[in-house]
């Protein structure tokens, strides 16, 4: 799952995006949240900020993916909520063992008939 986080946070040539932080926003979080933060930013290198960031989005990846198992989303709405192409998403929902409406191999023979 890691990889394909960071996947969709990479752009071409294997560089992060560089992205403009818009607001600040301040939380207040309690004691057994902040053991997460910081367990998250020793194990990743991380400081606290950033490992705060990566846990919202491995929050929000399991919201969708449990909003798209439940039917409220479709293939094409999660894969644009994650920001990810409909092959990494057909490879994450097979990591948490989510049924897709298409397997890989038909998405790959859909491919060849564009």
């Amino acid at each position: 799952m890691d990889d394909i986080i960071q996947r969709s946070l990479k752009t071409q040539g294997n560089k992060y995006k560089v992205i403009k932080m818009n607001e600040i926003v301040s939380f207040r979080f309690r004691p057994h949240e902040l053991s997460h933060i910081r367990k998250m930013s020793i194990e990743q290198k991380l400081d606290r900020t950033a490992a705060a960031r990566e846990l919202i989005e491995y929050g929000w990846m399991y919201y969708v993916l449990l909003e798209y198992k439940k039917g409220r989303l479709s293939l094409e709405t999660t894969a644009k909520e994650l920001h990810l192409p409909l092959t990494d998403l057909l490879d994450l929902l097979a990591d948490f063992g989510i049924k897709s409406p298409i397997n890989y191999e038909d998405y790959l023979e859909s491919l060849k008939n564009i």
